[in-house]
């Protein structure tokens, strides 16, 4: 492997997944271009993760925290990190071997200060939005974008946080991950990232993207007040950068409010399937305006003013 100019700092956040992290963890190691450190962080982890990991314990740093959640084990690292760069990676994903070096060539052409790529699952297709965010970036291709260019909040999805790559000094000033969500922390860093600093992009599939999970995540449930907690933290993220687009591109701005209604209606749903009527009713009347689609407005109205009924309904989606 050759090793470059640029010192990547790779962190991985782990919790419980001992059968897969072995997996992510041969896939950095193999990279054409070979960082500088590995970091695990274990989240407190009650499986045989570090017996997973010991075979390469000369070849990486380990630490073991208590539970705190990624975004905790994820800023661990970062402070952790001795690199310049730091690149990120969960434990049941992996990379595939050119990943690292194709980044670099990005930001060394660009000068950017993050850098994403494209990824894919086990569908083998994408799955971001790269190539529909650019129609003029080709297959393979690599592009920046500066500061303030808001395309990234037109398209449904934003690129992995697994596939990012950051300057670390840029990451310290952005905050690092917001350990107050329980979902949506690489959201927030992202959307912060690219305001501030703009960003670069290699569109080409150079992630892979586990579904099969070994154990479920707070994302992965369905049950009510998992995705009550859920939608709270999206409905608080969508929020905050809302305002900072108002300004910068109403288009981006347009689609980001129609986020924030759909999220409202959801949450007016779940809390009237779980019978908090009056924070229901809060989240209908936000909620109630064409600006989320019909559906949305109907769902509010419902919530509004037939309670009984929309809770009889709502509850046999929310409550198992």
């Amino acid at each position: 492997m050759a090793q470059h100019e640029h010192r990547i700092s790779v962190v991985i956040p782990t919790y419980n997944r001992a059968g897969q992290i072995a997996g992510a963890l041969r896939s950095v190691l193999d990279q054409t271009c070979a960082p500088f450190e590995v970091i695990v962080v274990d989240d407190g982890s009650t499986d045989d993760t570090e017996q997973a990991v010991a075979p390469f314990m000369e070849r990486i740093r380990y630490i073991k925290t208590a539970n705190g959640g990624a975004s905790a084990a994820r800023n661990r690292g970062i402070m952790e990190a001795r690199g310049e760069w730091i690149a990120f990676l969960d434990s049941d994903d992996t990379w595939f071997p050119e990943k690292l070096q194709r980044q670099l060539e990005c930001i060394e052409h660009t000068g950017d200060k993050v850098c994403f790529t494209g990824s894919t699952d086990e569908s083998g297709g994408r799955i971001d939005d790269l190539s529909k965010m650019d129609p003029l970036l080709e297959e393979g291709g690599q592009r920046g974008y500066v500061a303030g260019d808001c395309r990234l909040f037109k398209y449904p999805r934003h690129p992995f946080v697994q596939s990012m790559m950051v300057e670390r000094i840029a990451l310290m000033k952005s905050g690092l991950f917001d350990e107050s969500l329980k979902v949506a922390e690489d959201t927030k860093l992202i959307y912060r990232l690219v305001l501030e600093f703009g960003y670069g992009v290699v569109n080409d599939k150079l992630v892979f993207i586990c579904r099969d999970r070994e154990s479920a995540g707070l994302s992965d449930t369905m049950d009510g007040p998992s995705a009550l907690a859920r939608y709270e933290c999206y409905l608080r993220v969508q929020s905050e950068v809302y305002w900072q687009l108002v300004p910068l591109d109403a288009e981006a701005a347009g689609v980001i409010r129609y986020n924030l209604y759909y999220f409202a209606s959801r949450l007016a749903e779940i809390s009237c399937a779980l019978g908090e009527k009056e924070k229901a009713k809060q989240y209908a009347r936000a909620g109630v305006s064409l600006h989320g689609g019909w559906k949305c407005l109907v769902r509010n109205l419902l919530v509004l003013w037939f309670h009984p009924v929309a809770k009889q309904r709502f509850s046999k989606m929310w409550i198992s």
